[in-house]
């Protein structure tokens, strides 16, 4: 079983995403339009044992990419930035999987995490 800072800060962000009425998804493998895929964290610091950890976590609506995909992905942009969800910046972009091209808004978190 994994374990670490960096599991911790993932698992309390697939918490509170799901918490939100979401599908978090850690796993590209399992992505479907209509739920939220948290890519692998990195991190910019590390000091006093506390790391800066940041994660892109990618919206993901059905195509395609037209203005009602664009509409469902601002408005779940303004329930996410609206949780408490430490939202740093935003952007759309296009998820590909299995040569599909996904409508989607890619959001920045950033997270502190303490090593016992």
């Amino acid at each position: 079983m994994a374990s670490g800072i960096f599991i911790e800060a993932q698992n309390a962000l697939v918490s509170t995403i799901t918490g939100l009425g979401y599908t978090a998804v850690t796993d590209p493998r399992n992505i479907r339009p209509m739920s939220v895929l948290i890519s692998p964290p990195t991190f910019e610091t590390f000091t006093y044992n506390v790391g800066d950890i940041t994660f892109t976590i990618s919206i993901v609506a059905a195509p395609p990419a037209n203005q009602d995909a664009v509409d469902y992905l601002l408005t779940q942009v303004d329930t996410l930035m609206n949780s408490t969800l430490p939202i740093t910046s935003g952007r759309p972009s296009v998820v590909t999987i299995g040569g599909q091209d996904l409508p989607a808004y890619d959001l920045t978190v950033r997270i502190a995490s303490r090593r016992n």
